[in-house]
């Protein structure tokens, strides 16, 4: 019998999505808001879409457990979602501070919702659009909370230096 505590993989799994959450909101908390929607060079991904995209599958991840906090959450991943097209009009898009704040209060609420309902949701079959790639809940969300925020911050972090904006 192990005298070790059992490892709960979901702790790791909200450990993980703070730090990169940490990771994105230091990445844009320095880029002036007149610069939020900029695409320098050939890249299209600048920091508001890349937050509006983030709060979109923030969203959905709610969605999927059956939390309704996120009233629109259809309609934001239909603008923002995969296959959308970043914009450079500032109108488009919430302010840097309505966007950071969103960010912030949706990263709680996921990791929230995501301790509570792990279990029972997670084996759960994943929505069709995502079948057959991810066949239950469980994968999705963790990609999401994992892989996705990962990927947006080198996005990131290749914008900052395409805008010549040092990083942290």
């Amino acid at each position: 019998m192990s005298t070790h505590a059992p490892y709960d993989a979901i702790e790791a799994v909200v450990r993980v999505f703070t730090m990169a959450h940490q990771f994105i909101r230091q990445s844009v908390e320095g880029v002036p808001e007149a610069r939020m929607t900029e695409q320098p060079g050939t890249l299209v991904n600048h920091p508001a879409w890349t937050l509006a995209h983030l709060n979109a599958y923030a969203a959905l991840i709610l969605t999927m457990l059956d939390d309704r906090s996120v009233p629109d959450a259809d309609a934001e991943l239909a603008r923002f979602g995969y296959g959308s097209t970043p914009i450079t009009d500032p109108a488009a898009y919430s302010t840097k501070a309505e966007l950071l704040s969103r960010f912030n209060e949706r990263h709680a609420r996921v990791a929230a919702v995501v301790a509570e309902r792990h279990g029972e949701y997670f084996p759960r079959p994943s929505p069709k659009q995502f079948q057959p790639h991810s066949s239950n809940i469980g994968h999705v969300v963790i990609i999401l909370m994992t892989t996705h925020l990962g990927h947006h911050l080198g996005q990131l972090n290749q914008w900052r230096t395409a805008a010549g904006l040092s990083h942290r």
